[in-house]
């Protein structure tokens, strides 16, 4: 029998970039991964009168990884940089699942808050997500799948 490796993952994103984030998890399929079981969470989950600060808190606290979808809205969030950032790519911790949602320049012009040293998913010919269309759609965010997945097995050997 194979074995079943597990993993939370804490979305982190820009509420304005919700159309591009509900296309992209739209194609991911990250419930048919072979050996990998990936349980996610972001904070659409929140329930009506839930203590949003503190489940989000939690659930940083908790998770296993944080699939962090760039884009200038991204960067732009005082929540994200103060709250959501640190504990994913503070000091000690190394659960940044980085993915260019949006384009972001990697020149130097901007501030990534550390981002910009970890290895950033981007898709074919370094486009990002809303750069693609169609079947490129499909490509960016089945290799977005295989990324995650190779990355949780690594990470458990």
């Amino acid at each position: 029998m194979e074995r079943l490796t597990e993993a939370s993952i804490f979305l982190s994103w820009c509420h304005g970039d919700a159309a591009a984030k509900e296309a992209l998890l739209g194609q991911l399929h990250l419930d048919a991964l072979a050996g990998v079981r990936i349980a996610w969470w972001e904070d659409s989950h929140l329930m009506l009168g839930e203590d949003w600060r503190r489940q989000i808190l939690a659930r940083l606290a908790g998770c296993d990884y944080g699939l962090l979808l760039l884009s200038p809205g991204f960067f732009a969030s005082r929540f994200i940089l103060d709250e959501e950032l640190p504990r994913l790519l503070g000091p000690g911790v190394d659960k940044v699942l980085p993915v260019m949602l949006k384009r972001v320049p990697l020149d130097g012009s901007r501030d990534l808050h550390g981002v910009d040293t970890r290895q950033i998913f981007t898709g074919s010919g370094g486009r990002c997500f809303t750069e693609t269309r169609g079947a490129g759609r499909e490509r960016f965010a089945l290799d977005l799948t295989s990324a995650i997945r190779h990355r949780v097995l690594s990470d458990a050997a």
